[in-house]
């Protein structure tokens, strides 16, 4: 049964990360109010619904460490409903708002592929290679695009509230100890992973 579920949730998430990759490709030489208006709210609300794997952590339905996991996930809930949702004004004119959805969408169709094959022992090489190789790449795009909608959603926020630039600055500050702590933690599974491929190999 737990494999079961597992494997038509990866693969649903898969199929809607494919998705979003493929509309924002698709939409991106058209106007960037037309690709926000196109991809915001389902982004929003599939990200959202990936707050499931907080749950799958905590009882045990996978191995993934819960405060990674939260870590991970709350913070792009985060972005999406505090910044996107709230702020549309800044996030959808920089260019920021199509590199954070290339980087979500490719990084998370390739995790959950690779997470629904895994589950049977499935996964060819090259998926395994992608899905520990390329944030290396995507990592540091995504985090740097979120940083900087954030950060463009300091002034319309000052018009709301005087407090709520502390607040940002404060969640501005935490990017940096919390990217470098996800940063290590992939690289840390990189070599895990890979480099145990590589000595039964």
């Amino acid at each position: 049964m737990r494999i079961t579920y597992l494997t038509c949730y990866n693969l649903l998430f898969a199929t809607l990360w494919a998705s979003v990759f493929i509309r924002t490709v698709s939409v991106a030489s058209q106007t960037k109010s037309k690709l926000f208006v196109v991809t915001e709210p389902p982004v929003r609300w599939i990200q959202t619904a990936s707050l499931l794997e907080v749950f799958h952590a905590a009882f045990g339905i996978i191995k993934s460490p819960v405060g990674t996991t939260f870590t991970q996930i709350v913070t792009r809930v985060i972005q999406v409903w505090l910044i996107w949702h709230t702020f549309p004004e800044s996030t959808s004119v920089s260019i920021a708002y199509p590199m954070l959805l290339l980087a979500w969408s490719l990084a998370d169709a390739i995790r959950y592929l690779y997470l629904a094959l895994h589950l049977h022992a499935r996964a060819p090489q090259i998926l395994v290679w992608m899905r520990y190789t390329m944030f290396f790449i995507l990592y540091p795009i995504g985090i740097g695009a979120e940083w900087w909608l954030f950060y463009l959603a300091v002034g319309p926020a000052r018009q709301l509230s005087p407090i709520l630039p502390l607040i940002f600055y404060f969640l501005l500050a935490l990017y940096v100890p919390g990217a470098y702590t996800m940063y290590m933690y992939m690289v840390k599974q990189r070599r895990k992973v890979l480099g145990r491929k590589t000595k039964s190999g």
